[in-house]
């Protein structure tokens, strides 16, 4: 047997026991306590190790004690009596180890047997209070962070388990957690000591018991409030605002500022904690939250700025200090609005919308992506608990977070075209030296393309994604807006397969958490309403790869199955409204192309030289003829001032690009028009020859009009000979056949759809 074994080898002296503990703290399990002869044996050992002189001993039979709770209840309730009492006598004078084991031993044995009526009668209803008071002499006399972190803690488990045996003891309480949460500089409270403190100043209302823990609550938050208001006026001694000029401004500080400002800060940031614990807090009877009074706070946070102007003469070195610290105070009132939309949730309703304009400003300025996180975040926490109601603040939100998540769409085109800018400048400043460009630099470039350098800033765009989300599907948003953020989020996810996930972010598992939550984004938005599905559908289905998990199998969403394999018919209804059919670029409007050019999402063409309204009216025209006929006389200015203009735009943005001619001076060819025809005319502009050399060609009227231009039948752009019914078309420019190594990039011809012909 294994107790055996260890009781005549390892447990054999005071001194291999002290040697040998953590090989046997490790070794034991819970089949080792099982009834045997060897258990008695066991646990007189654990006695007379917790009775020895030794501290080592002492301490070895407290762990070993601890140990055999944890595995054997059975065990802890016949031993407990004596247990309880050697711990108690060894919580004071006794070193650092064995006091710890102590409090965790006793913390154990009270919390461990709640079901069992006479257990609770006859030994925690009268230690319970003693070991509450020997841990309050604790933490006032003790120094040392790790026995008293043990000490808060320990305190909090057993107020919040015994509330009415600690009720004499609220007082003594609540002056141990306040003189950790009254600040402390220039160093401030540790994270750990603060968020103990914080906690047992949070479950000190159910000492009250079911009638008062709600008045204490409400006292408790009352004051907490109060405190927070007082540490934030310390810290706007330079500025004055009007939303808080009738409260009453604390005394001018004794400290000197460097101290001060720090101090002040840690209150708040302390007021902040145990404003978000008493809101998670759990309470026997329904208690009324200020809601009022918590959102003028946040909101008094939130309206600080770093640039704000004061009147008269203030201390530079006060005022530099206090304006370190604005964006942290803008954390402060995320972190309290968190709590207070998980507590309130649709009560807050009121107040979403000054608050989301607040956030929506600062996600509108230039922030770091620290607190841009932090705004997200909060304004998630507001949309998935509450409901917004205003179209043109939910539209702002997604104004504001559809840049954050243009980064991720390609701008390989967009650097192409800046590229070839600023080589056309270099070339025209210095004709003689041309860029030069070398195969391979793109291998030294990767540092610099990375996406997403810090965690924070792939955690952002996750974030950023669920906001869209949100907006998209549980407020109302301008049609524009609406479908440009749908276009957005489609495009990004059908470009998240080509964009490698080292480029993305150093952490290669952002890529995978990226594409999941963008395919279930898309799909929840091209699903459509009830009757009719979404028009991207179709495209978020053939996007998606197949995922395989770690068995091999297909993963395919729930909500992409259900589609796939409906349980109920469809409904037969109307399609959706036609906001929600606005997908592609061809249906965008002049609204939707001014919000997308907003929010920094560009396309190619738009970066290139647009062409004349004559050039995109009629495509080029070649005319075999010309080569018959001779030249007139009589050189019309108009074309010579558009053929000048042509020159000096770029040659990619030419409609068709051929080989060269000889240089031809730009002729007009005036055709007399027939007796029948109207003195009207048609002027098409063509381009011939040189590139940028522009003939205007004068079309006689007819009576009917032209013939369509027929489709073209592949992808190469054609030059098309334009007919008409009376009068061929006649051009002085020699017959030009297009290169066709040229005519790979053209744009397609386009088609008259003014004609009224079949």
């Amino acid at each position: 047997h294994k107790l055996r074994d260890l009781l005549q080898l390892q447990l054999a002296s005071d001194a291999y026991t002290v040697l040998h503990l953590p090989f046997v703290l490790e070794s034991l399990s819970k089949e080792d306590f099982q009834p045997s002869a060897h258990t008695q044996k066991w646990i007189a050992r654990v006695n007379s190790l917790i009775h020895s002189k030794d501290p080592g001993a002492r301490w070895s039979g407290l762990c070993l004690a601890f140990q055999t709770a944890v595995f054997s209840r059975n065990i802890m309730l016949e031993c407990a009596q004596s247990w309880v009492a050697a711990a108690m006598s060894l919580l004071v004078n006794q070193p650092v180890p064995t006091t710890k084991a102590a409090i965790r031993l006793l913390r154990l044995v009270f919390s461990s047997a709640m079901d069992v009526p006479e257990f609770q009668r006859q030994l925690c209803v009268p230690n319970v209070p003693k070991f509450g008071n020997a841990l309050i002499a604790i933490a006032e006399k003790e120094t040392n962070t790790e026995v008293n972190l043990l000490v808060i803690d320990t305190l909090a488990h057993i107020v919040s388990l015994y509330p009415s045996l600690c009720r004499p003891l609220h007082t003594a309480l609540s002056n141990v957690a306040l003189r950790h949460l009254n600040g402390s500089a220039p160093n401030p409270t540790s994270s750990a000591m603060l968020e103990a403190c914080s906690s047992l100043y949070s479950v000190l209302p159910h000492t009250g018991g079911k009638v008062g823990a709600a008045g204490l609550w409400r006292k408790a938050m009352d004051d907490t409030v109060a405190f927070a208001w007082g540490a934030f006026l310390q810290l706007r001694t330079t500025y004055s605002d009007s939303a808080y000029t009738h409260m009453a401004k604390p005394a001018p500080p004794a400290e000197d500022p460097v101290v001060g400002v720090p101090l002040a800060l840690d209150r708040l940031r302390a007021g902040t904690r145990v404003i978000g614990d008493l809101l998670r807090a759990t309470t026997s009877r329904p208690v009324v939250i200020p809601v009022g009074s918590l959102v003028r706070l946040c909101l008094a946070l939130l309206q600080c700025d770093k640039e704000e102007t004061v009147d008269g003469a203030v201390d530079p070195i006060v005022r530099s200090l206090e304006s370190s610290v604005v964006p942290t105070l803008w954390t402060y009132a995320c972190d309290i609005l968190d709590h207070l939309s998980q507590a309130c949730q649709h009560h807050l309703a009121p107040h979403m919308l000054s608050l989301l304009s607040h956030l929506s400003y600062h996600l509108e300025q230039p922030q770091s992506s620290t607190h841009t996180l932090v705004f997200l975040r909060t304004i998630l926490s507001l949309l998935q608990n509450c409901r917004v109601h205003d179209n043109t603040l939910s539209s702002r939100l997604a104004r504001a977070v559809m840049p954050m998540l243009t980064i991720l769409l390609s701008r390989r085109a967009q650097s192409s075209v800046d590229g070839e800018r600023e080589g056309g400048q270099g070339r025209s400043r210095k004709g003689k030296k041309r860029a030069r460009g070398y195969e391979g630099d793109e291998v030294f470039k990767v540092g610099r393309e990375i996406v997403c350098s810090t965690p924070e800033e792939g955690e952002t765009l996750l974030v950023a994604v669920d906001v869209l989300e949100n907006l998209l599907l549980r407020t109302q948003i301008n049609p524009p807006v609406h479908s440009l953020a749908s276009r957005l989020l489609l495009s990004i996810y059908a470009s998240m397969p080509h964009l490698p996930p080292a480029t993305l972010s150093p952490d290669l598992s952002l890529h995978e958490k990226m594409y999941t939550k963008l395919q279930m984004t898309c799909a929840h938005l091209a699903i459509g309403t009830t009757s009719t599905m979404g028009k991207g559908l179709g495209l978020v289905l053939s996007v998606s790869d197949g995922t395989l998990s770690e068995n091999g199998s297909i993963v395919v969403p729930a909500e992409i199955d259900l589609l796939l394999h409906p349980r109920v018919p469809p409904l037969v209804r109307s399609l959706p409204h036609v906001e929600m059919l606005s997908l592609f670029r061809a249906e965008e409007s002049q609204e939707e192309a001014d919000a997308r050019t907003a929010a920094g999402v560009v396309v190619v063409e738009e970066h290139r030289p647009r062409r004349s309204n004559a050039i995109e009216n009629y495509p080029p025209l070649v005319d075999q003829t010309a080569r018959e006929s001779a030249p007139l006389a009589g050189v019309d200015e108009m074309a010579n001032g558009a053929s000048q203009a042509l020159r000096t735009q770029d040659t990619s943005s030419a409609a068709m690009q051929v080989d060269d001619a000889p240089q031809i001076n730009p002729t007009v060819v005036n055709t007399a028009p027939a007796p029948s025809d109207g003195p009207a005319h048609r002027n098409l502009t063509t381009l011939h020859g040189s590139r940028g050399t522009a003939t205007e060609v004068h079309l006689p009227p007819t009576s009917l009009p032209p013939h369509p231009d027929p489709l073209p039948t592949s992808s190469v752009a054609l030059p098309r000979p334009v007919t008409s019914s009376t009068t061929p078309v006649t051009s002085v420019v020699p017959g030009v056949v297009p290169a066709g190594e040229d005519d790979d990039d053209e744009p397609m011809p386009t088609i008259d759809l003014g004609s009224d012909s079949d």
